[in-house]
């Protein structure tokens, strides 16, 4: 603890610790906006998405979980066949049921 003998001191004390309260007032609205945006920033198609990832698709029959192969195919995760979402974002991975993967 630094003492507060002069004003100086006080002011010197008191004015880093607003600025350093501010800064990290800063990092946590930015951390939050980043965090919408992984969660709820949609691709348009004419972003390539990466291959062989587990994406969510906006399909016309609601969102879908699915891969784009290496040679162009949507395929949902259980390897079916599907038509090319409207949009897509990054998917979690799913969690392990039974001890078996997605």
């Amino acid at each position: 603890m630094v003492r507060e003998n002069t004003d100086e001191d006080f002011i010197r004390q008191w004015s880093g610790r607003a600025y350093d309260e501010a800064q990290l007032a800063q990092i946590a609205e930015i951390e939050k906006h980043l965090i919408k945006y992984a969660m709820e920033g949609w691709r348009s198609m004419s972003i390539i998405p990466p291959v062989n990832t587990p994406l969510i698709g906006a399909c016309d029959n609601g969102l879908v979980l699915m891969i784009w192969n290496d040679m162009g195919d949507w395929r949902t995760l259980q390897g079916h066949p599907h038509k090319p979402p409207r949009a897509w974002m990054p998917a979690p991975i799913p969690p392990k049921v039974n001890g078996r993967g997605p």
